[in-house]
Protein backbone atom coordinates (compact mmCIF):
# COMPACT_ATOMS: atom_id res chain seq x y z
CA UNK A 1 0.00 0.00 0.00
CA UNK A 2 1.31 3.44 -0.94
CA UNK A 3 1.42 6.47 1.29
CA UNK A 4 -1.57 7.87 -0.60
CA UNK A 5 -4.31 6.38 -2.73
CA UNK A 6 -5.32 6.85 -6.34
CA UNK A 7 -8.45 8.63 -5.11
CA UNK A 8 -6.29 11.05 -3.04
CA UNK A 9 -4.42 12.02 -6.20
CA UNK A 10 -7.59 12.27 -8.27
CA UNK A 11 -9.18 14.50 -5.65
CA UNK A 12 -6.14 16.78 -5.55
CA UNK A 13 -5.56 17.20 -9.26
CA UNK A 14 -8.93 16.37 -10.79
CA UNK A 15 -7.63 13.81 -13.27
CA UNK A 16 -10.39 11.33 -14.04
CA UNK A 17 -10.01 7.66 -15.00
CA UNK A 18 -10.82 8.43 -18.62
CA UNK A 19 -7.78 10.74 -18.78
CA UNK A 20 -5.34 8.52 -16.82
CA UNK A 21 -5.87 4.95 -15.66
CA UNK A 22 -5.67 3.81 -12.04
CA UNK A 23 -2.63 1.70 -12.97
CA UNK A 24 -0.81 4.75 -14.36
CA UNK A 25 -1.60 6.81 -11.26
CA UNK A 26 -0.54 3.91 -9.00
CA UNK A 27 2.80 3.65 -10.81
CA UNK A 28 3.43 7.36 -10.26
CA UNK A 29 2.45 7.04 -6.59
CA UNK A 30 5.09 4.31 -6.24
CA UNK A 31 7.71 6.67 -7.70
CA UNK A 32 6.62 9.48 -5.37
CA UNK A 33 6.69 7.16 -2.35
CA UNK A 34 10.18 5.96 -3.25
CA UNK A 35 11.27 9.58 -3.54
CA UNK A 36 9.89 10.25 -0.05
CA UNK A 37 11.68 7.20 1.37
CA UNK A 38 14.94 8.25 -0.32
CA UNK A 39 14.76 11.85 0.84
CA UNK A 40 12.93 11.74 4.20
CA UNK A 41 13.12 8.12 5.31
CA UNK A 42 10.56 5.37 5.66
CA UNK A 43 7.23 5.94 7.40
CA UNK A 44 5.22 3.16 8.97
CA UNK A 45 1.62 2.46 8.04
CA UNK A 46 -0.57 4.31 8.40
CA UNK A 47 1.59 7.13 7.14
CA UNK A 48 1.25 10.53 8.81
CA UNK A 49 -1.24 12.84 7.14
CA UNK A 50 1.55 15.16 5.94
CA UNK A 51 3.30 12.27 4.22
CA UNK A 52 0.06 11.12 2.63
CA UNK A 53 -0.48 14.66 1.33
CA UNK A 54 3.16 14.90 0.20
CA UNK A 55 2.79 11.69 -1.79
CA UNK A 56 -0.35 13.00 -3.49
CA UNK A 57 1.32 16.36 -4.22
CA UNK A 58 4.43 14.79 -5.73
CA UNK A 59 2.25 12.51 -7.84
CA UNK A 60 0.05 15.40 -9.01
CA UNK A 61 3.17 17.32 -10.04
CA UNK A 62 4.44 14.31 -11.97
CA UNK A 63 1.09 13.99 -13.74
CA UNK A 64 0.83 17.66 -14.67
CA UNK A 65 4.45 17.81 -15.88
CA UNK A 66 3.96 15.05 -18.42
CA UNK A 67 3.75 16.67 -21.88
CA UNK A 68 1.08 14.21 -23.05
CA UNK A 69 -1.02 15.00 -19.99
CA UNK A 70 -0.94 18.74 -20.60
CA UNK A 71 -2.71 18.17 -23.90
CA UNK A 72 -5.18 15.69 -22.41
CA UNK A 73 -5.86 17.89 -19.38
CA UNK A 74 -6.49 20.90 -21.54
CA UNK A 75 -8.90 18.96 -23.74
CA UNK A 76 -10.70 17.27 -20.83
CA UNK A 77 -10.94 20.14 -18.36
CA UNK A 78 -10.19 23.33 -20.24
CA UNK A 79 -7.00 24.01 -18.26
CA UNK A 80 -4.57 26.25 -20.12
CA UNK A 81 -0.77 26.33 -19.74
CA UNK A 82 -0.86 29.25 -17.30
CA UNK A 83 -3.38 27.57 -15.00
CA UNK A 84 -1.39 24.33 -15.07
CA UNK A 85 1.82 26.22 -14.17
CA UNK A 86 0.05 28.06 -11.31
CA UNK A 87 -1.23 24.74 -9.93
CA UNK A 88 2.23 23.15 -10.13
CA UNK A 89 3.84 26.19 -8.46
CA UNK A 90 1.31 26.05 -5.62
CA UNK A 91 1.90 22.34 -5.15
CA UNK A 92 5.68 22.91 -5.11
CA UNK A 93 5.28 25.50 -2.34
CA UNK A 94 3.23 23.00 -0.34
CA UNK A 95 5.90 20.32 -0.92
CA UNK A 96 8.58 22.74 0.32
CA UNK A 97 6.49 23.47 3.43
CA UNK A 98 6.23 19.76 4.23
CA UNK A 99 9.95 19.22 3.64
CA UNK A 100 10.61 22.15 5.99
CA UNK A 101 8.42 20.52 8.63
CA UNK A 102 10.68 17.46 8.45
CA UNK A 103 13.69 19.84 8.49
CA UNK A 104 14.74 18.96 4.98
CA UNK A 105 15.24 21.18 1.98
CA UNK A 106 13.79 20.28 -1.36
CA UNK A 107 16.70 18.54 -3.10
CA UNK A 108 19.09 20.79 -5.03
CA UNK A 109 17.80 21.25 -8.55
CA UNK A 110 14.33 20.23 -7.37
CA UNK A 111 15.06 16.49 -7.49
CA UNK A 112 12.00 15.07 -9.15
CA UNK A 113 10.39 18.49 -8.80
CA UNK A 114 12.49 20.23 -11.41
CA UNK A 115 10.71 21.64 -14.42
CA UNK A 116 10.50 19.67 -17.61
Amino acid sequence: MGYCSVSDVRLLCGVSADVMSDAEVSALIELSDQQIRDELGDFSEPAPTRIRHLSALLTAIKIYQRPDMRFRLGAASGLDEQRIERLIDGWRREVARIYAYYRKNVPEGGGALRRV
